[in-house]
């Protein structure tokens, strides 16, 4: 963590973002409404990000936009302010639901930014990432706080980076881990318990994996 002066984060200034609009290739079915015991995954994670702290929007990035409909449906029982957005940037990946999600959230604010897949939340390492978000020097909140596990998700991303999303999407450089690199970063490693946040379910091998070790 830098040192510098606290700048603490209130809880508008996070809000939850989840990835949803995949192709769900490698699955083979849309991995948002996968069901994992009574409930599907898109609830899951909803009610994880909530039962976290994050008071602002929970917003559900849905890609074109078809699968819209089934996702509040699956939300329609949770507590919580929704909002779905849609890419600008059609076909190009991840990249594009995150610059969809960041572009509506105020200026300096961060998105705790999961993907569909991911079905456990890690509350120690979310409190941890907010904490060293808000220890900056001059008032400079970095751009993204994430961890030095090769994956770009369970992560802060700062609405500062929609610029460089938007000329990224134009280029149409889709690669995020390159996107990464190119930013202002804090990286965090996670302790052992911790990186159970970075299982994701993207194929049905995996998946099977987790229903069995994990509802037994």
């Amino acid at each position: 963590m830098r040192g510098g002066t606290m700048v603490a984060l209130t809880g508008t200034d996070i809000h939850g973002v989840i990835l949803a609009g995949g192709q769900s290739s490698r699955m083979g079915t849309d991995k948002a409404l996968l069901p994992v015991g009574d409930k599907v995954l898109l609830r899951i994670i909803a009610e994880q990000m909530l039962s976290a702290g994050i008071s602002g929007k929970i917003i559900i990035s849905a890609g074109d936009g078809q699968r819209e409909e089934g996702y509040r449906h699956a939300l329609s029982r949770v507590q919580g302010t929704f909002e779905f957005v849609c890419d600008t940037y059609v076909d190009c990946g991840p990249l594009a639901g995150l610059h969809a999600a960041l572009s509506i959230i105020p200026a300096q604010a961060y998105g705790f930014v999961m993907a569909c897949d991911m079905p456990v939340l890690s509350e120690s390492l979310l409190t941890r990432m907010i904490t060293s978000a808000s220890a900056v020097e001059d008032g400079r909140r970095p751009a993204v706080v994430r961890t030095t596990v090769n994956q770009p998700f369970h992560a802060l991303y700062n609405a500062v980076v929609v610029p460089q999303l938007q000329q990224l999407l134009e280029q149409r450089d889709l690669r995020v881990m390159s996107f990464l690199k190119e930013l202002d970063a804090l990286q965090l490693e996670p302790t052992p318990a911790e990186a159970e946040a970075f299982i994701n379910l993207n194929t049905p091998e995996l998946y099977a994996q987790y229903m069995t070790e994990h509802l037994r």
